[in-house]
């Protein structure tokens, strides 16, 4: 019986697998090169283990914390997955501010709850004593950093020049004019499918909030945050998602030889696999005001962190900040 209903499975299988290969995607990859070898991690960017002098704060409690802001009373506010946004008290207490969407117990368990939940991205104090907050799926939003009110300012479905923004990410404020800059990582994928994205198209804007105006100032390679120089505005992260890049030389040649495999990983893999190819590294750069290396400190083990998206110094203490960690990495002192 088993010879001769094989074949019959076989003949299943293939055609499933013929089917699923054929299925229309809505991903439209296009190839992007990194011209020449990775730079030595030599001179200022030797190895160090400086990272390691940190300790973790919050453990199993703030679910990725990446943006911080803080106010003149040493209280730093930070969002996390879960839709949540928080408040650390000079003496290191944590406060709920608001929850920027529907308070779930599965806030935080998984991406697919943040359409429901938000995800409080880009957060920054205005010249009120504001918080300004750049959600990812809900849009741009004025909160009452005492009472938690929320007003929101601009929603993601009304976006800019008729086209919504998919997925806002970093913020910042211009202190004399009050001008909002904040980036729109992607112009077709939301948070959650961010490493689906690496082409341009996405854009740095601005929201003049007494014209009640959204400009577009001008696309760039997933614009992740942005900062404020004497001199302008510019978006100074840009995260490049490449398969190749992510996995060991064996892997990436492995999946480089069949095409069917490279469908796997980019059609058929759930995305949070990708973090287990990653190795786990953490590394800050410091650069100067013309983009020159000036420090550089390194956790080579990933003993304190091993993903740093967003570094921020208040009162002596540097914040490292990741959507991917389940705490709050820090340094005293830098």
């Amino acid at each position: 019986r088993f010879t001769r209903g094989w074949p019959r499975w076989s003949v299943a299988l293939l055609a499933v697998a013929l089917a699923v290969y054929w299925l229309p995607s809505p991903i439209n990859p296009k190839p992007h090169n990194l011209k020449g070898p990775p730079p030595a991690l030599v001179g200022l960017l030797a190895v160090n283990t400086q990272l390691q002098r940190g300790r973790r704060l919050f453990a199993g409690k703030l679910h990725g914390p990446e943006s911080f802001t803080a106010d003149d009373n040493g209280n730093v506010y930070t969002g996390t997955v879960d839709g949540k946004l928080w408040r650390i008290g000079p003496d290191d207490s944590l406060t709920l501010v608001t929850h920027m969407g529907q308070n779930l117990p599965e806030c935080g368990s998984s991406t697919d709850y943040e359409l429901v939940c938000g995800r409080p991205h880009g957060v920054r104090l205005d010249r009120h004593g504001q918080l300004i907050v750049a959600d990812s799926y809900f849009g741009l939003y004025r909160v009452d950093p005492r009472t938690g009110e929320k007003t929101r300012l601009v929603a993601n479905t009304e976006g800019a020049r008729g086209v919504p923004f998919a997925f806002l990410n970093g913020l910042e404020i211009s202190s004399q004019a009050g001008i909002i800059y904040f980036t729109d990582s992607s112009s077709r994928w939301g948070r959650r499918h961010v490493r689906l994205e690496v082409r341009q198209g996405n854009c740095v804007r601005s929201f003049n909030e007494l014209e009640n105006k959204c400009l577009v100032l001008g696309p760039c390679l997933l614009a992740d945050f942005t900062r404020i120089s004497k001199f302008s505005v510019f978006p100074c992260g840009s995260d490049l998602f490449s398969v190749a890049h992510l996995l060991t030389p064996f892997l990436a040649t492995v999946f480089g030889m069949w095409e069917l495999a490279t469908i796997f990983v980019s059609g058929v893999m759930p995305l949070s696999w990708f973090n287990l190819l990653l190795p786990y590294y953490g590394l800050v750069l410091e650069l100067g005001p013309n983009g020159e290396i000036v420090r550089t400190l390194h956790d080579p083990e990933g003993r304190l962190t091993w993903a740093v998206s967003d570094v921020f110094q208040h009162r002596g203490r540097t914040y490292l900040g990741s959507t991917d960690l389940p705490f709050l990495p820090v340094l005293e002192g830098w």
